[in-house]
């Protein structure tokens, strides 16, 4: 940042003159003070009433709570005197939604570059933090002051149009995230080794190792100039304290990482060379993806060069896009990433089994659960070429291409609430212009809060609700085995197909699904397959997630005619033991409705709900992708 000297976070910042602090309820009657003065709204289509000064404020407020984002008002440094507002806001403009530069100085500060330095700073946010590429701003033709000042910030003048039924010229600046691939750097590595060096120092406490990912750690690869380093940190309950230390070498505030996962990402730029940092936690399965991936490319020269030739070509063939660039990487990314996972025969570490975790409140445990339950849908379409795993700002999408919504599905919503209708649209006609159903699941920290209520007013329907709970392992006692049931672990094509087999909506597909899992499976996946049998016959299933310091069990299902004989309670007493033996503390589950009353006798805690939605048309009786409780309540 340029015009920014110190960040703190979205809500308040610095400039060399200036102090910006988000807008607050308190600050009316500032407001009121700009708005009924005559200079300035001379250049704003006119004086405000008291009452329309109130509904702006309400209006920015709302705007902050739906977008993280929005107006400031901005103060002298030195003295602390409050020169006026600006800030960024979505806005209807010629039938499009656009975001918008705003900003409104009072007079007596006016010819001082102030609004320059605002904007500029303002941009800085936009484009660097909330990581937008396309910015307007307008005003009244004849407002060449303004003028100037956008042409300063480097807006470009596009058309005349009419806004609040006035005639407004329409300014528009972007930063486009081009591709830019410059051969191997031999220096990449000692850049590595210095901000490695510095970051050691300053994080030590909190840091278990630093790897350096990405191209630039695989010699002789052409590569974007930026150094990608992942830190491994023992858990992420210090994160807030992480972010003020980075910020002191310069790193932006820390934003959610695009593979959630309980991760987090930030950068900083230096010269030529930008520094990436993924902040993981010890156990996420990311990291051994991340170094297999490189470790693999080191060792293999041919598939090395494959991967470099397809960057250079996607390179230029997408130059000035650097998402389709990204998508265009994917499915090669995915077949070296499934070659590393076979060929990689060591195991990176162990989980993270979460010894402080038994203290941890509802909403940190709620928290945990969600990212377990992410892993869980999420972790074995990285590595297979049958599966198309769509992860972007905002959303992650799971399309298997199979005729069963248990395989193929939405989940991790975060977006603003403007953008909701973009979203739904686009993620509704990619399943239906495949003829493909599919499920929408809702976690309660999915974004916007409404959301449920905006995909019913789409026409979809709650096929699904389910109670998420967890269970404290150092207060449970194990129940005694059931002699005639024999419980294995699923690891190979017969096993998982007999796992898949249990409880099917379409046996084909499940099938199908379940031998492309058993292509991948290593003992160091996070999930665990159980299969009980009776008579050497397939009774019961279940699915044990070691993630985010506690176990996720799902799929929990029992064959239709051997229901009410104790085969689900039994495999869950099995998985349970499972869990504490491998030390770890907390577990967590989503129940149906109907056997709540069941966990709750065995100790569980409930703690939020999840929901799932279908298009009416996608409705299909007994989706199994959260089957956790069927047959339970025996």
């Amino acid at each position: 940042m340029k015009t920014i000297t110190q960040f703190t976070s979205i809500h308040t910042f610095t400039t060399r003159r200036l102090l910006a602090k988000k807008i607050e309820a308190a600050d009316l009657s500032k407001l009121i003070r700009l708005d009924t003065d005559p200079q300035v709204m001379a250049t704003l289509g006119g004086l405000r009433s008291e009452k329309e000064t109130r509904e702006y404020l309400t209006a920015d407020l709302q705007h902050w709570e739906d977008n993280n984002f929005g107006v400031w008002l901005f103060y002298l440094n030195d003295t602390g005197e409050w020169l006026g507002r600006a800030g960024l806001r979505w806005v209807n403009v010629n039938g499009k939604q656009e975001i918008e530069l705003l900003y409104a100085v009072l007079p007596d500060f006016w010819g001082k570059g102030f609004a320059t330095e605002i904007a500029n700073a303002c941009l800085e946010i936009a484009f660097d933090v909330l990581r937008l590429t396309n910015i307007v701003c307008f005003t009244l033709p004849n407002n060449h002051a303004s003028r100037h000042v956008m042409e300063n910030a480097g807006f470009q003048y596009e058309c005349d149009f009419v806004y609040s039924n006035l005639p407004h010229v329409l300014y528009r600046t972007q930063k486009l995230r081009t591709v830019k691939i410059v051969d191997f750097n031999s220096q990449w590595t000692n850049f590595f080794t210095q901000e490695a060096a510095k970051i050691q120092n300053s994080l030590d406490d909190y840091l278990h190792h630093i790897y350096h990912i990405g191209s630039t750690a695989i010699p002789d690869m052409p590569a974007k100039p930026v150094i990608d380093i992942m830190l491994e940190c023992e858990n992420l309950d210090a994160i807030d304290l992480i972010a003020e230390k980075l910020a002191k070498l310069n790193y932006l505030p820390l934003r959610r990482h695009i593979i959630p996962f309980h991760s987090f990402f930030t950068s900083r730029e230096e010269d030529d060379i930008a520094y990436h940092l993924h902040i993981l936690e010890r156990g996420n399965p990311q990291i051994k993806r991340h170094v297999d991936f490189r470790d693999y490319l080191i060792i293999h020269p041919m598939d090395a060069q494959e991967y470099a030739e397809t960057k250079i070509k996607l390179a230029q063939q997408f130059k000035n896009d650097i998402n389709l660039y990204v998508l265009g990487k994917d499915k090669l990314v995915q077949a070296i990433d499934a070659k590393a996972k076979a060929w990689q025969s060591k195991k990176y570490s162990q989980g993270n089994t979460g010894p402080l975790a038994k203290q941890w409140s509802k909403s940190k445990i709620l928290k945990a659960m969600i990212a377990n339950m992410n892993v869980q849908m999420t972790h074995f379409s990285q590595y297979l070429n049958q599966i198309e795993l769509i992860r972007k700002p905002g959303i992650t999408i799971v399309n298997s291409g199979l005729p069963d919504d248990t395989f193929n599905y939405v989940l991790d919503a975060d977006f603003s609430g403007t953008d909701a209708n973009r979203f739904i649209t686009e993620i509704t006609e990619y399943f239906q212009h495949q003829k493909l159903p599919f499920s929408w699941w809702i976690s309660p920290d999915d974004h916007p809060t409404n959301l449920a209520n905006l995909l019913e007013e789409r026409g979809y329907v709650n096929a699904e609700n389910n109670i998420g709970m967890y269970l404290n392992l150092d207060t449970w006692e194990p129940e005694p085995d059931l002699k005639n049931l024999k419980i294995i672990s699923a690891k190979n094509k017969t096993t998982l197909n007999d796992f898949a087999l249990v409880l099917t909506n379409d046996e084909a597909s499940f099938k199908k699904y379940f031998s492309w899992i058993a292509s991948v499976l290593a003992d160091d996946d996070p999930l665990e397959f159980y299969v009980g049998y009776v008579d050497d016959q397939p009774v019961v299933r279940g699915v044990s997630c070691y993630f985010g310091q506690v176990v996720g069990i799902s799929w929990l299902s029992t064959t239709p005619k051997e229901r009410k004989k104790g085969y689900a309670s039994a495999i869950l007493n099995y998985q349970l033991q499972q869990a504490k033996e491998r030390g770890y503390h907390i577990v967590v589950l989503q129940a149906a409705s109907e056997a709540q009353s069941f966990y709750v006798n065995i100790g569980y805690e409930t703690c939020g709900i999840f929901r799932e939605f279908k298009l009416n048309q996608n409705l299909i009786p007994g989706s199994a992708i959260q089957a956790t409780t069927e047959g339970v309540s025996e």
